[in-house]
């Protein structure tokens, strides 16, 4: 099958927003940290969500079709499109709760009821390919590394709002003669850096093991055919997508990164590692598309 671009940056784009929010709402709600990021990181979630839209729409050569598509219930576009708009509802009335200062019980329960949905939206990006006629494609492990990989992309998302606060922080604290004040912010940020460090490893290291088990359901689909066989991710033309864009960028720079900063104070660093990131994503997708052949040809 051809890459089909227009979907590679619609998933690549909602997952984008949904890892943002989901996590920006583990760290601020669940956690209790950093709570001055709540309206900027869901702002930025619900521009994701709108790009990714947009690059859906371009996939239609008659865009005003998907309205026809609107009236099954049971297609892919629909259900994508439902979930969407419920997402981005909830997102708004989370902005307007903070807005008017709502209390901390009122957003909490808005944000993870938004949280669940990001999670099912970036479950069912994934499962809309899930077809038997396509070998690669029918497999649960689709959807869940959908999801890993919005939890990846959302974990270091987050890491560069927090790094810019620590840098406006280190500035403030700079010109600040106290030093304990100085004291209990770097505890602080060490603490909240810790925790996304170390949420950031789990979800690259539970994204490479998705991709070990993906490669074993290739391996052993049905309907063995050179077009999406392991030896053509592995070897073949298809290597450098795999080894170079997937494995090097997507997974062990990032990682190498993340384990190093003791800090976000280096707001350079986390944002190569989210461009990084990014750029797997897109690696994958596009693997995805590129072993996705039918099985029309044994018929």
């Amino acid at each position: 099958m051809s890459i089909q671009w227009p979907l590679v940056f619609f998933t690549l784009f909602v997952g984008l927003g949904c890892g943002i929010f989901v996590v920006s709402v583990a760290l601020t709600e669940w956690c209790g940290k950093e709570k001055q990021i709540r309206s900027i990181s869901s702002i930025l979630a619900v521009v994701a969500l709108g790009v990714g839209g947009m690059s859906s729409t371009m996939h239609l050569g008659h865009p005003e079709r998907m309205f026809g598509a609107l009236g099954h219930p049971t297609s892919g576009i629909f259900m994508e499109s439902t979930m969407m708009f419920l997402l981005g509802l909830v997102i708004i009335v989370y902005l307007l709760a903070l807005r008017r200062k709502a209390s901390d019980q009122t957003c909490k329960v808005i944000a993870t009821v938004g949280a669940l949905l990001a999670v099912v939206l970036a479950f069912v990006n994934g499962d809309a390919y899930v077809m038997a006629s396509i070998p690669a494609w029918n497999t649960i492990l689709l959807p869940v590394l959908y999801v890993a990989s919005a939890a990846v992309m959302g974990c270091f998302g987050i890491s560069v709002l927090i790094a810019r606060i620590e840098n406006t922080n280190t500035t403030i604290v700079s010109t600040v003669t106290a030093a304990e004040t100085a004291a209990t912010m770097e505890t602080a940020m060490t603490t909240t850096t810790a925790k996304i460090k170390r949420a950031t490893l789990i979800a690259l290291a539970i994204q490479a093991v998705l991709i070990i088990a993906y490669l074993m359901h290739i391996a052993g689909a049905p309907y063995p055919d050179a077009t999406r066989s392991v030896t053509r991710v592995l070897t073949g033309n298809l290597a450098l997508f795999f080894w170079g864009g997937l494995v090097l960028i997507g997974l062990i720079i990032p990682a190498a990164l993340m384990k190093k900063t003791e800090s976000f104070s280096s707001v350079t660093s986390v944002k190569l590692g989210l461009a990084c990131v990014l750029v797997g994503g897109v690696a994958f997708r596009v693997l995805m598309f590129l072993l996705g052949s039918s099985i029309k040809q044994f018929f």
